[in-house]
């Protein structure tokens, strides 16, 4: 017997008929005029342009024709493509790929790693998509959530091959976590806001991990995360207790006391420990004007290369070396190089 997938143009049109298997024929039964728009912008969305459509009509005859061409019909059949031929892809092509090159006879690169050799592309390529949103870029906004997501599935097919767990695994561990912790979306509780949903959100999410005090929460935050980052999020728990400065402004006289400290430091052990706490006070002022650090930061440091590689072309076409003895021109051109920018 053949192998196809069957569905009726009122379930196709389904918001939660999401993913389909196009390496077989896919049956859309009962499509009325009403329905036919529907039915053929979910065809374009999940198959493209160029998928083979087979068009039934009422008296059994049948063409062929691309998504795009289409024309109202009954009945429609999306005829099956071998995944390396067609020019769409869906989820579960994706999790074949990562299989194929894990096989014995597959990539040898991708045969050779392990949980611990990938760890750090995940870090990697979350970096590169924060940056993808700050540019506002579409297209590698696109191409850097694939790559935060292949990180996952990779790690669940080295799992698969021992045993541990699968992708089928990953994606119901999410999706009970996310209707567990949503208790204003698929349970009994309501949300007013974003504020109140965040707070059902961290309720649920203590009741799941079984937290019993604030040091189960400190100690969930990783050691892993950059130190600006972790100085964000244990500032964001310890807040909840209520020890907390009482406005900005005394954030930020701290950071002068601090820097006080700092200068007074006689050792380089003692400056060292003067100058992590004079970076702590400063992400707790930007906390409390709800300002990220790792975003404050890597914006500044964008900014300083931007303006510097200003510098260095104006030295360039003037004859000017870079070097201490000419910081009076280079400071100059930086000072441009910000006038620009403001402007």
């Amino acid at each position: 017997m053949n192998s196809f997938t069957y569905f009726t143009a009122a379930d196709f049109t389904e918001r939660k008929i999401r993913n389909f298997e196009c390496n077989i024929p896919i049956i859309i039964d009962g499509i009325t005029e009403e329905l036919f728009e529907a039915v053929k912008k979910k065809i374009l969305l999940n198959f493209g342009e160029n998928a083979v459509i087979v068009i039934m009509n009422d008296r059994g005859e049948s063409e062929e024709k691309a998504a795009s061409e289409l024309s109202y019909a009954p009945r429609l059949i999306v005829k099956g493509a071998d995944f390396v031929a067609r020019d769409h892809y869906t989820y579960g092509d994706l999790l074949e790929i990562i299989a194929r090159l894990r096989d014995p006879d597959g990539c040898p690169w991708d045969r050779a790693q392990t949980h611990e050799s990938i760890r750090s592309c995940a870090i990697e390529e979350a970096y590169e998509l924060a940056e993808a949103v700050d540019l506002k870029d579409r297209d590698k906004m696109v191409e850097e959530s694939g790559d935060v997501m292949l990180q996952g599935l990779f790690h669940a097919s080295i799992a698969e091959e021992e045993g541990l767990f699968t992708a089928n695994d990953l994606i119901d561990g999410l999706c009970r976590k996310l209707i567990f912790r949503h208790t204003h979306i698929f349970g009994d509780k309501k949300a007013a806001d974003a504020d109140e949903a965040l707070k059902n959100w961290e309720q649920a999410k203590a009741v799941e991990k079984g937290y019993r005090g604030i040091k189960d929460k400190i100690d969930s935050v990783p050691v892993t995360f950059g130190a600006l980052m972790r100085a964000y999020k244990v500032q964001k728990i310890i807040k909840k207790t209520g020890f907390d400065f009482a406005c900005a402004g005394d954030a930020e006289a701290k950071i002068l006391e601090e820097v006080k400290e700092f200068d007074s430091a006689t050792s380089p052990e003692e400056r060292e420990k003067e100058g992590g706490d004079m970076l702590f006070a400063v992400v707790n002022t930007l906390r409390m004007y709800d300002i990220d650090p790792e975003t404050a930061l890597n914006g500044t440091t964008n900014r300083f290369i931007r303006r510097f590689l200003y510098v260095e072309k104006k030295c360039r076409e003037t004859g000017v070396e870079l070097t201490k003895e000419n910081i009076d021109v280079m400071e100059k051109y930086y000072q441009e190089a910000k006038k620009f920018e403001d402007k």
